[in-house]
This record gives C-alpha cells, structure tokens and sequence, in this order.
C-alpha cells in the first residue's frame, strides 16, 4: 500500500525487536549503510496491556533510528498475523480498468471479514489459459484497517513519514530475490520464523504463489517453559536458547516419525493410568518436551503449507526451505526442520549481494545479526529499486 513518495528507511516492527535498515546505491550495487536494531522489551518480560506494547515499540523504533545515526523521515514498513489475508484467485481476462472493481466485487468471496473493514490491494501475476480460456491470476491482499491504523500510530510517534506499508512475507521474498538470485525454475519455501508470527511464501518463478502466516514462532515456546515451570519470561527464553532443539537419532524422518508416534501413544496411555508423567521431573526434560512439543506443532503447519501448495492443479514441489527470523537462531533448529521436512534447509543471506560497508556502520552488528534482517533488508530495498 503506497501512502507517498518514495522511502529510504526500511523499518521492520517485530514482536521483539525493531530493525532500522538504511540502503543506498553505489553505482550498479547496493550497499548497507545504517542499521540499527533495538530490544522492545530490553527487561524481556512481556507486558500485556496493548497500550504500554504500543509505546514500548515506538520507543524502541526511536532507539533503533537513533542508534543507527539514520536521519531520513521516509519510511517503508511492513505488517503481518491473522489480521493480514493473502488470496490467489482467477478472473477472466478483462481490460485493466474494469479489474479493480470486480476485485471490490471478488473480495467478498474471499475475505473473511467486511469488505468495508479492510484495506486492499493487488498485484497481477500473469495470465494462464485453461480449456482455451485465458484467465488473470491476482494476488489478493487485505488487512483490516484497524491494523494499519495502529501500526500507521507507532511509525508516525517514532518521527518518521510511512509512505509503503507491505507484508512482511512479502519484503522477506523480495530479499530473498535479490540476495540469493533463484532461476525460473526455482520452488522454494519461504520461512520467516519472528518471536510471535511465523510467515511462509512459496516462491516460484519470481513471484509468490501461496502466503500464509501461523501465530506459532519463538514465544510460543517460552511461554510452554514459562508455564510449565511456573518461571519468568526471560529465565524461560534463557533455558529456550540453552536447550535448542531436539537432538537428532540419525534415522530416517519417516521412520523416526513413525516410531515417535507410536512411542507418544504407548507413554500417554501409561501416563493416564499413572496418573503422572513420565520422566518429565527434572527442568531439563520438561524444557526438551515444550521445545520439542512446539517445533512438531510448526513442522506440521509449514508441512501442510506446502502439501496445500503443491496440490493445486498448477502446483509444484517444493525444492527447499530458506529460514530466517530471530527464532530461526535456535540451536539446531535448521538440521531439526530439514530432517523432519526432508527438504534442504539453508539460512537466508540477506547481505550476500548487499555490501555491509557503508560508512559508520556497525559491521559487527550486521554480520551477526544476518538471520534478523530479512524483512528489513526486504523493505528497504525497495526504497531503492523503484
């Protein structure tokens, strides 16, 4: 959605942190020039009332820009969650101008809130014919307004002009593009795992075929720890980066998934006539199985994503998954979800055809914190590629 001119600040507004990426072209190539990333919450205990989340997020902006030494007031930012509905549908072909209407028209079918209480918007993404019929496919994009009223809130308090406000599976794809350059051929899942919203887009052929986001990620994990041992957050997260996930058996996924199961069965029905669990006494094992417990509960979700996706009539297979995101930094989770995907599992790059040289910047930062700037990265660049 496009409010203005054109912005130089891609700035991504997460559950945690908040990045500050500042781009700029030097000659035929990018370069990262500021960057700054604050902690929302730097006691790392969650606040429940919205209103101290809001002001926590514009205070953290505020610290990000002014960390990174960005002085710039145009900003390109990104939302997503359950608020954010992303369609892929057909219509006949018609001229440019009757298309906007009837995708008023189509949306009805496919959004599931009041037309009048979102926000749309589309993009085109080709023609394909059936039965000799030619038919244009459209991305179909909505997100309530009351959504982007908050989020429009938090950019406009921290000092900056929003002029873009996109998806951020969407700025994740676009940095994806440009820093891996996929071929034509290419069908890759896209897994951006932040500390509340887990976003997967399936990229084929340069553009998005499917987007869908899930609200399990990081904190869902801590959360399970948090209640179960009955600590704080941050103890919580501390025990969460500890643990990492489960350790591989070297077996097969299927044959691994197959025994786990039955396994699981056999201990649930011994726990229900024992009336407790079992070895599940010690804080570590009880850490281990939340962690586990969860990851199973995403592996499912970005599994039948992409079985959804490749059972379409013009669906592909999915080649492999590129993780990124806070919680992607999970000790062991890339060999973990390779394993029970059975697809390989890389690291997104965001920096691979981005040099990290501009001057000022704190190098050390954007070279350790690679997996966070996806969306960031994502959104800034098209500040500078259109």
């Amino acid at each position: 959605m496009w409010f203005g001119s054109k912005a130089t600040v891609g700035l991504d507004i997460g559950s945690s942190l908040v990045k500050a990426v500042q781009l700029r072209r030097a000659g035929r190539s990018i370069e990262l020039e500021k960057l700054g990333i604050a902690e929302i919450f730097p006691s790392a205990e969650r606040p429940t009332d919205p209103v101290v989340v809001r002001q926590a997020k514009i205070d953290a902006a505020r610290r990000a820009l002014q960390t990174a030494g960005i002085s710039a007031k145009n900003a390109i930012s990104a939302v997503s969650g359950e608020s954010v509905i992303v369609r892929y549908i057909q219509l006949p072909e018609m001229p440019e101008s009757d298309l906007k209407n009837t995708l008023r028209y189509e949306a009805e079918e496919y959004i599931p809130f009041r037309i009048e209480d979102v926000n749309l918007d589309s993009v085109v993404l080709g023609r394909s014919e059936e039965g000799g019929v030619v038919k244009i496919d459209v991305l179909l994009v909505s997100a309530k307004k009351e959504l982007i009223d908050q989020h429009l809130q938090i950019v406009r308090e921290a000092g900056l002009t929003p002029t873009v406000i996109d998806v951020d599976s969407f700025a994740f794809l676009n940095c994806f593009e440009i820093n891996h350059e996929p071929s034509s051929q290419d069908v890759v899942g896209l897994v951006n795992i932040g500390s509340s919203i887990t976003s997967i887009n399936i990229y084929v052929g340069g553009v998005s075929r499917f987007s869908r986001d899930i609200s399990i990620a990081g904190d869902t994990i801590t959360t399970a720890i948090q209640s179960r041992l009955g600590v704080g957050f941050a103890e919580a997260e501390e025990m969460k980066r500890a643990e990492g996930a489960p350790a591989l058996e070297g077996r097969p996924a299927d044959e691994a998934a197959t025994e786990k199961s039955l396994i699981d069965t056999i201990r649930t029905a011994v726990e229900q006539m024992a009336g407790q669990s079992m070895g599940e006494s010690t804080p570590e094992a009880i850490v281990s199985k939340a962690i586990r417990n969860t990851l199973t509960n995403l592996t499912g979700e970005i599994r039948r994503s992409i079985q959804f996706y490749e059972n379409q009539t013009r669906g592909k297979v999915v080649q492999k998954i590129v993780l990124g995101g806070g919680a992607s930094r999970l000790k062991g989770l890339d060999a973990f979800l390779q394993h029970e995907m059975n697809l390989p599992v890389e690291f997104i790059n965001p920096l691979a055809r981005i040099s990290p040289t501009g001057f000022g910047l704190d190098r050390e930062l954007a070279e350790s914190s690679r997996e966070l700037l996806g969306v960031g990265i994502g959104l800034a660049l098209r500040g500078v590629m259109e």
